[in-house]
């Protein structure tokens, strides 16, 4: 996202087909704080829990890998420059990496890019509820339409995270980008 934003903050912007997230991360912060090594030990879980703690620690993290500020910002950028985008993002439930719930973060801050108000994160679940297409056994996809834009949310049942890049979801992704 950090160069999909810088191209799309250019004069003039740089266009490109879409972007495609496979099992991204909000943050640095909040990913070392869900993050489990093998899916089972988390790395500072149990500090997390601890604010003082974890407040203190995070002073020593340097993050540039904000994904939710950078996905808002290029929303944001491509909404008032009235340029198409398109963004994918696709999860694995059975990701014991990165939490699948990373996702449905990004998603929402990428809404929040499109909107001058904003919405919040639990108005936008109970939207998201209504237009959510029930795949079953292959998720769920929640897709978001602005005059400019497509914001896709897709959540596999499976894929783990190493294994998700060989999901034909993917692929289609990549052909509806490459169509548009």
């Amino acid at each position: 996202m950090a160069v999909a934003e810088h191209f799309a903050l250019q004069e003039p912007p740089v266009i490109f087909a879409g972007h495609i997230l496979t099992a991204p991360f909000v943050d640095v912060i909040t990913l070392i704080s869900t993050y489990k090594i093998a899916g089972t030990v988390p790395l500072l879980g149990p500090v997390a829990k601890v604010p003082m703690l974890f407040n203190y620690l995070r002073r020593y993290i340097n993050d540039k890998w904000s994904t939710k500020d950078r996905i808002a910002s290029y929303v944001k950028a491509n909404e008032a420059n009235g340029i198409k985008y398109r963004i994918t993002m696709i999860h694995a439930e059975d990701d014991y990496d990165i939490p699948w719930t990373h996702t449905p973060q990004l998603f929402w801050h990428a809404i929040n890019g499109t909107t001058p108000t904003g919405i919040s994160f639990e108005e936008l679940e109970r939207l998201k509820a209504k237009a959510r297409v029930d795949n079953g056994p292959a998720g769920s996809v929640v897709e978001w339409n602005t005059n400019h834009g497509i914001i896709r949310e897709e959540i596999l049942k499976y894929g783990l995270h190493d294994v998700i890049m060989g999901n034909p979801i993917v692929t289609l992704a990549v052909m509806r980008m490459l169509n548009s």
